[in-house]
C-alpha cells in the first residue's frame, strides 16, 4: 500500500535538490573570475525502491516514485587536458625565461646604436686616432688622443664584464628564489593531499565517483599548474583524492598509506647545481624555467650559449687586443723588444675584466712616441702597423676559435646572440600558441559559461516552480482525505 504522505516527501526532495542545484549555479557564476575555479555540478540519482525482505518477495510498485536524491557536488575536469596543458606550460616556461634572460644579455653586450658607446665605435675612433697619429708621429696631442681611444676600449670591456657578472649573480639569485618557491609548493601539495583525503567520499551509485572539498581541489590544481612552469609535472591520481606528483621524472610528492611526504630541492655552492634532499640525486632537467636558468648560468658552448660563453668571448677579444697592442711598438733602443701598452690590472691572465692601459703609458701619453726608429729614420711604421693590425685577420680564442678581424669578431658573437634570441622567441610563440589552445579547450570543459549557467538556472527554476505546484496538489489531495472524506450525507 502506498504511504499516505509519500507524495509530499517526493515533492520536498525535488524542491531541495533543485534549490541546491540553483545554489551551485549561483556559485559557478559568482566564481567566474576566480583563479583556478572549476565549474561544479550537482549529481543526482533517482531514489531506489527495493521490494521484499529476507526470503519474501513483495511488489515495489506502492513505493515507486519517491523522487530524487543528491549524491554530491562534482567538479567538471578533464585529466588529459590538465596533463597536456602542464606539459606545454613547461615548454612555455623554458622559452619565456630564456628569452627574457637573453634579451637582458643583448642589452649588455650588443653594440648600441648610440654613436661612440659600443666596441665597434670605439675601434673606429681608435683607427682614426692612429691614422692622425701616423701623419704626425711625434705630436703629443695625437699620442694623447690615441691613449684615450685605447682607454675607451678597455673601459667598455671592463663595463661589459662587470654587467655580465652582475647578470650572472642576478640569475643565480632568481634561481634560488625559484627553488624556494618550488619547495614551498611541494610542501603545500603534501598538506593539501592530507586534507583532501580526509574529506573525500566515494559514491558507488556513479561507478565510484569521488566527491571532495572542491575548494581544496582547486587550490591543488592551481599549484600544479604553477609548478609546471618550472619543469615537467606528471600527476597520478588515487581513488580517494590523493595524488602522486613527479617533477622531471622524480617522485616529489607521495601519499603512500597515511604518510604524506614531499621532497626538497637543494642548491650547491656554485649556485646552479640542483640535487634532491631525499637521495642526493641530481636534477634531470627536461624543460621549464629551471632549465632556462641553468642553461644560461652554465652554458659555455655555441649550441648552449649562456653568460659564460659571452664572458669568454669578451676575454678572447681582450687577449687578442692586448697581444696586438703589446707586440707592435718597438722600444727606443732599436731592439726587437716591444713596449707594453696593455696590462692586466692586479696581475694574472688578461681578461675583459682586468684589461687596462699600462702604468707606463697612462702616466706618460708620449710613451708610444719613439725617439728613433731602428734604421735611424723618423717614420710612422709602428703606428701604421698598429692601425693595420686592427683590420687584419687573426685567430680569436682557443676552444671555440674565430678567424677574422676585431670588428668581424664583434659581429660574430652579437649575431650569435641575436640568432639565439630570434630562435627562442619563435619557439616561445609556437609553444604559447599550443598552450593557449589547450587552455581554451580546458576552459571549455572546466570554465564557467554564462550562457550555459543561464540555461541551467531557468531549467532548475521551472522545475522548482512545477514541484511547488505538485506539493500544492498533494496538499489538496490530503485535505480531501483528511477533512472532506466521510462528510457526505451528514
Amino acid at each position: 500500500m502506498r504511504p499516505t504522505f509519500m507524495g509530499l516527501e517526493t515533492a520536498k526532495r525535488g524542491l531541495m535538490v533543485n534549490q541546491k542545484a540553483i545554489d551551485i549555479v549561483g556559485n559557478n557564476i559568482t566564481n567566474m573570475q576566480t583563479k583556478g575555479y572549476t565549474r561544479q555540478r550537482l549529481d543526482t540519482v533517482s531514489v531506489q525502491v527495493y521490494g521484499g525482505m529476507g526470503g519474501f518477495q513483495t511488489s515495489s510498485i506502492p513505493l515507486a516514485g519517491q523522487g530524487v536524491d543528491m549524491l554530491g557536488v562534482a567538479q567538471i575536469r578533464n585529466p588529459y587536458l590538465d596533463s597536456k596543458f602542464r606539459e606545454q606550460y613547461g615548454e612555455v616556461g623554458y622559452y619565456d625565461q630564456r628569452t627574457a634572460i637573453m634579451q637582458e644579455l643583448e642589452g649588455i653586450i650588443s653594440d648600441p646604436e648610440t654613436e661612440g658607446t659600443g666596441l665597434k665605435d670605439a675601434l673606429t675612433i681608435l683607427s682614426q686616432a692612429l691614422a692622425d697619429f701616423g701623419e704626425q708621429p711625434y705630436q703629443e696631442t695625437n699620442a694623447n688622443i690615441t691613449l684615450n681611444a685605447v682607454k675607451g676600449i678597455t673601459h667598455i670591456l671592463n663595463e661589459y664584464d662587470s654587467k655580465l657578472k652582475n647578470a650572472m649573480q642576478e640569475q643565480k639569485d632568481d634561481l634560488a628564489a625559484s627553488v624556494k618557491d618550488i619547495n614551498g609548493k611541494l610542501k603545500q601539495l603534501a598538506e593539501l593531499n592530507k586534507s583532501i583525503v580526509h574529506e573525500v567520499f566515494v559514491s558507488d551509485d556513479l561507478d565510484g565517483v569521488s566527491y571532495g572539498p572542491n575548494d581544496l581541489l582547486d587550490q591543488r590544481n592551481v599549484i600544479l599548474d604553477d609548478l609546471s612552469r618550472y619543469g615537467n609535472v606528471s600527476v597520478t591520481e588515487g581513488g580517494d583524492g590523493r595524488i602522486q606528483v613527479k617533477f622531471n621524472g622524480k617522485t616529489v610528492v607521495d601519499s603512500s598509506g597515511n604518510q604524506f611526504t614531499s621532497d626538497e630541492l637543494l642548491i650547491g655552492p656554485d649556485g646552479v647545481t640542483l640535487t634532491w634532499n631525499s637521495d642526493n640525486s641530481g636534477m634531470h632537467l627536461e624543460n621549464g624555467a629551471l632549465k632556462a636558468y641553468t642553461d644560461v648560468i652554465a652554458g659555455n658552448a655555441p649550441g648552449n650559449a649562456g653568460i659564460p660563453y659571452y664572458q669568454q668571448k669578451l676575454d678572447d677579444f681582450a687577449a687578442a687586443f692586448g697581444e696586438l697592442m703589446n707586440n707592435t711598438i718597438h722600444e727606443d733602443d732599436g731592439t726587437a723588444v716591444f713596449k707594453t701598452l696593455i696590462e692586466a690590472e692586479g696581475g694574472g691572465a688578461l681578461t675583459a675584466g682586468n684589461i687596462s692601459v699600462s702604468t707606463a703609458w697612462a702616466e706618460d701619453p708620449s710613451y708610444v712616441i719613439r725617439d728613433q726608429n731602428p734604421d735611424g729614420t723618423l717614420d710612422n711604421t709602428d703606428i701604421m702597423k698598429l692601425k693595420a693590425g686592427l683590420a687584419e685577420e687573426r685567430t680569436f680564442g682557443k676552444e671555440y676559435k674565430y678567424s677574422g678581424n676585431f670588428s668581424g669578431f664583434i659581429t660574430n658573437y652579437t649575431d650569435t646572440l641575436g640568432s639565439d634570441i630570434k630562435t627562442t622567441k619563435a619557439r616561445l610563440n609556437a609553444s604559447l600558441a599550443i598552450a593557449e589552445s589547450v587552455e581554451k579547450d580546458r576552459q571549455g570543459v572546466s570554465g564557467v559559461s554564462l550562457n550555459e549557467e543561464g540555461i541551467n538556472l531557468m531549467t532548475y527554476n521551472k522545475a522548482y516552480q512545477a514541484l511547488g505546484r505538485l506539493m500544492t496538489t498533494m496538499d489538496e489531495q490530503l485535505d480531501m482525505i483528511i477533512n472532506q472524506m466521510g462528510m457526505v450525507g451528514r
